[in-house]
């Protein structure tokens, strides 16, 4: 058995008896250890594959790409993988990990989701809007666009609305 198949095993053993709370206290200190260098990033992944809490997830995708610390810089090995659990099904929660993704931004993020976005249902899209929150960046508004228009004459409506809801926040920030 792999030693990530050990840890989400493990992970999962805890989920029922520890509160979003406790686990997102957990995810800190983890993060905070990566951010010093005292463990690898791979303590991340069982809070970004194996929890179903769309913020916990979101972190841990976030740090596990986008490390904190002093010189740290987006990881694009790691925004690879990212982009992997979402298109091999791997996270429980894809739309969690779509989102953080996505807030991220850049050119080489938004490009990695593109072939992505068609294959979320509606309720991955919700969460990923919710997760994403007001874009940032022109780049994700033009992509955030584009895929209403992709989803136009799809039979997502719930996933458009999400979509359209997150591009009028902006439109509204910006006229503000």
């Amino acid at each position: 058995m792999s030693p990530l198949t050990l840890a989400l095993i493990c992970y999962w053993k805890r989920l029922p008896s520890e509160s979003a709370a406790v686990r997102a206290r957990c995810l800190e200190s983890a993060c905070e250890r990566v951010s010093r260098r005292k463990d690898s990033r791979a303590v991340l992944l069982p809070y970004a594959l194996g929890d179903s809490d769309e913020d916990i997830v979101a972190a841990a995708t976030r740090a596990y790409v986008q490390p904190s610390g002093e010189g740290a810089q987006l990881d694009t090995g790691a925004t690879s993988e990212a982009a992997d659990w979402i298109r091999r099904g791997l996270a429980l929660n894809r739309g969690a990990v779509f989102g953080a993704l996505l807030s991220i931004g850049g050119e080489a993020v938004l490009d990695r989701l593109a072939g992505l976005r068609l294959g979320l249902s509606a309720a991955e899209v919700d969460t990923a809007c919710r997760v994403l929150g007001r874009p940032a960046g022109a780049g994700v508004v033009d992509f955030l666009a584009e895929w209403v228009e992709l989803t136009e004459d799809g039979p997502s409506a719930s996933g458009q609305r999400a979509l359209l809801a997150v591009l009028d926040g902006q439109d509204r920030a910006q006229a503000a």
